[in-house]
């Protein structure tokens, strides 16, 4: 008599409909997921952005405002969601004239005012703060990197309004980034 033995090699239908359904469930919870964290990193890096850019200011105004009178600002201006960083006229013997720099956010994140956000002031330097007292404020330091106008920071949002980040800028001039609304 022979022995007939039969070895599987193969999936069902079934068997390969519930691993289907499976990832197809495992997709559908994960993607809200990614889209959220996606918001987050790409507020999260503009904040960076803009520190990065203060911290530049800061590093200009301490390297060459020692042995001369050069100014640098930041020059902020949340109605067009953008900000330049400039040299004032006495810095351009030093590095040339006008701008240095113009950043403008692009329209999935940027400053409250911008976005016609009913959040705290978009940008708040001492006693000036926009909406307020002015609509842009200029940003500047001493030859030791210290603010001219006291601490303050900076609100930035994402459209919906769901993610809020803060640039602070301490009165000693330190430079961090703070989650409002994550």
């Amino acid at each position: 008599m022979t022995n007939l033995t039969y070895s599987r090699k193969a999936f069902t239908l079934i068997e390969g409909i519930i691993v289907i359904a499976i990832i197809i469930i495992m997709v559908g919870v994960a993607a809200p997921m990614t889209s959220s964290y996606i918001v987050e990193r790409s507020l999260y890096n503009t904040a960076v952005q803009v520190q990065q850019d203060i911290r530049l200011v800061q590093q200009l105004a301490i390297a060459y405002s020692s042995n001369s009178p050069a100014h640098f600002r930041i020059h902020f201006h949340p109605e067009r969601n953008e900000y330049k960083i400039e040299a004032d006229y006495d810095a351009n013997y030093v590095l040339g004239s006008g701008k240095i720099i113009t950043r403008k956010f692009n329209d999935a994140y940027g400053f409250p005012k911008y976005f016609e956000k009913d959040v705290p002031d978009s940008i708040t330097f001492g006693t000036l703060s926009v909406p307020g007292t002015a609509a842009t404020i200029d940003l500047n330091f001493n030859n030791r990197g210290i603010p001219k106008q006291g601490g303050g920071h900076i609100n930035l949002i994402n459209r919906s309004g769901s993610k809020q980040i803060k640039v602070i800028v301490s009165v000693i001039g330190r430079v961090r980034i703070e989650w409002v609304n994550r």
